[in-house]
Parts: C-alpha cells; structure tokens; sequence
C-alpha cells in the first residue's frame, strides 16, 4: 500500500487554500504532455474516477490513479523558496 506523508506546514497551505476555493479536497494529476510532464495540485469540488482518496491532518488530498500504481511513497513537504514540492519514491 502506497504510504502519502504530508508536513505540517504543507498541511496548513492546503487547509487555507481550501477553505479560500470552497473545495472538497485537492486533487494531484500529472498535466502536461510529451517529454514535459509534471504534476498539478488543485483544489477540486468532487473526486474524478478512479482517484485515490487519504485524509491527513483533517484534509482529503485525492491521488490520480496513475501517481499510486506507479510509487509507493509520496511526500509533500513546503519549501519557502520553492513552495509546494512532490517527492515519489
């Protein structure tokens, strides 16, 4: 099983901008196409299919599909200079 691990910081910029957005949850997808993919975090109303739902620090963070079939660790972790950063192992 697929282990998502979210600092505390992280948490907090989530929780804000969802509550700003009105949101459910937020939703991290790989956009993109080609040779530059990379991945999204939005706040989202609903789940799309097939999403993978975790509830960390009181807030529901949705997985694309692909992004859990495909890693066994995610880290989020908050970079002052870089912001949010998405780590997959």
């Amino acid at each position: 099983m697929i282990e998502l691990l979210i600092d505390d910081t992280a948490i907090e910029l989530i929780r804000k901008e969802l509550v700003k957005e009105n949101a459910f949850a937020m939703r991290i997808f790989i956009g993109g196409g080609g040779c530059c993919k990379h991945f999204e975090i939005i706040p989202v109303k609903k789940a799309l299919s097939g999403d993978i739902t975790f509830m960390r620090g009181g807030i529901r963070i949705l997985l694309e599909k692909e992004i859990v079939q495909n890693s066994s660790d995610i880290r989020i972790k908050y970079d002052e200079h870089k912001g949010l950063l998405i780590d997959l192992t």
